[in-house]
């Protein structure tokens, strides 16, 4: 054994909540005790290389504060995030904050090149923003060669504003002795394991942070119902295994329903993913311990065996927006073409339309927008939008045999269809009611 091992995968950073439901007879709109105003939250983040052990071998990875996971970043809508970093890496880095959109403030989403140069070692930068109106399950990561693999990243997760009581007719009881629950840490080497308590119901928001692998992931003899997918509300479809991508992120409601006891909480590679992939890729595994169950858990291995596709989203017709959205007309289409061979000099790249990014490592794209010194070089691979309100039809067309997961800063977009082959069929596309979400799946050939 080497001194490099690298940690293949990291999936899922659970926050786990209670799940409570009223009901009235009569109702009314709930009147609020108070309106929430919107706060300046601060968040310092170091990051630095520190020796951790989190499979219990040691090595030294890329922190945020130390901590691997990093720390969660929680607001409310409207609350304006400062979040000040601390370069102590040892080489340049950048944050971006996955699924925070940046309406007028995309010079902090924190691409290098694009949106900003790199921090700088032993340089200091904070990223000013607005958590905007949105809901789910987002996070942040490094931007910079593959620091967040290393472990520079950690689970975001904006707030709605949330009545502290409801009233009928104007009048209710508050309960004062309830309080958000607290998490609990486990600081050895082992299974995390996350605590249930028998007939409560649970949200599970899943985050897939690997730099590669692909997931079903599921929990044991325990079924699940999706309620979203990257910030959008959907509607509830219950499952047993949920495909995860890279940057994707659902939420799921568990209802712990099954006899007392201790049971697995299971991602498992999608190895068709990985053509070369060994056949013994370990499955990443956490436990469910009901309160009452045995504390020296071990539990039977009951894997749901439900046969799903491999290297595909959940299927559209079952995933749906709560809210239901017509998509608009389209004003411009465009078809990529997605492949990946040697340039010039040998190395394997990806191309779009034949073409490969190149950055402008002195003068970020962003910076030359704002200075009107936009060119048609080729290198930029640019496609300029610049109507408000423009509808654009982006047609993908992979011709490699690997899944890509494909993801818009900025914004979320309709998946309106996906399928096998090189040829669109535009007389398929779902336009009444598609997912709207900013990470989906390109299959492999299709």
């Amino acid at each position: 054994m080497t001194n490099n091992k690298n940690n293949k995968a990291i999936i899922a950073y659970m926050i786990k909540k209670d799940i409570k439901y009223c009901q009235a007879v009569v109702s009314s709109t709930p009147i609020l005790n108070r309106e929430y105003k919107p706060k300046t939250k601060i968040f310092d983040f170091t990051i630095e290389k520190v020796t951790l052990a989190p499979d219990g071998f040691t090595r030294q990875l890329s922190t945020v504060n130390g901590q691997y996971p990093g720390p969660t970043i929680e607001a409310n809508k409207g609350d304006r995030i400062l979040l000040k970093i601390h370069n102590k890496l040892g080489e340049p880095t950048a944050m971006h904050a996955h699924g925070m959109l940046q309406n007028g403030t995309p010079w902090f989403d924190g691409v290098p090149w694009m949106a900003q140069c790199v921090i700088p070692d032993n340089y200091d930068f904070t990223y000013d923003f607005t958590v905007p109106n949105e809901v789910g399950t987002h996070w942040y990561h490094a931007h910079e060669t593959l620091q967040y693999v290393d472990g520079v990243f950690g689970p975001t997760i904006p707030t709605p504003t949330v009545p502290d009581n409801g009233l009928i007719n104007g009048k209710n009881n508050f309960d004062c002795s309830k309080a958000p629950s607290g998490s609990k840490c486990v600081d050895n080497a082992g299974l995390a394991t996350f605590e249930f308590v028998q007939n409560k119901k649970y949200r599970l928001r899943i985050i897939n942070t690997s730099a590669f692998s692909s997931f079903f992931f599921s929990i044991d003899k325990h079924e699940m119902e999706v309620i979203e997918a990257d910030g959008t509300y959907t509607k509830r479809n219950k499952i047993h295994r949920l495909p995860i991508n890279v940057a994707q992120r659902y939420s799921v409601i568990v209802t712990a329903n099954q006899p007392v006891d201790n049971y697995i909480m299971r991602a498992e590679f999608q190895k068709k993913c990985m053509p070369d992939a060994a056949a013994s890729l370990p499955t990443v595994k956490a436990t469910v311990h009901y309160t009452g169950a045995s504390d020296d858990p071990k539990p039977e291995d009951n894997p749901w065996t439900d046969s799903l596709s491999e290297c595909v989203d959940l299927d559209p017709k079952t995933l749906q927006p709560l809210k239901e959205e017509k998509v608009p007309e389209a004003t411009k289409q465009f078809e990529f073409q997605i492949s990946f061979h040697e340039n010039a000099t040998g190395v394997v790249k990806a191309f779009l339309n034949g073409s490969s990014y190149i950055p402008d490592v002195n003068f970020p794209t962003l910076d030359r927008v704002f200075k009107k010194k936009l060119s048609n070089d080729p290198t930029a691979n640019a496609y300029i939008f610049d109507k408000v309100g423009e509808v654009v039809d982006m047609y993908f067309i992979n011709t490699d045999d690997g899944e890509h997961p494909f993801h818009i800063h900025g914004y979320q977009f309709w998946v309106l269809g996906t399928g096998d082959g090189d040829k669109v069929d535009k007389n398929a596309l779902n336009t009444l009611n598609p997912i709207k979400r900013d990470t989906a799946t390109i299959p492999g050939l299709g």
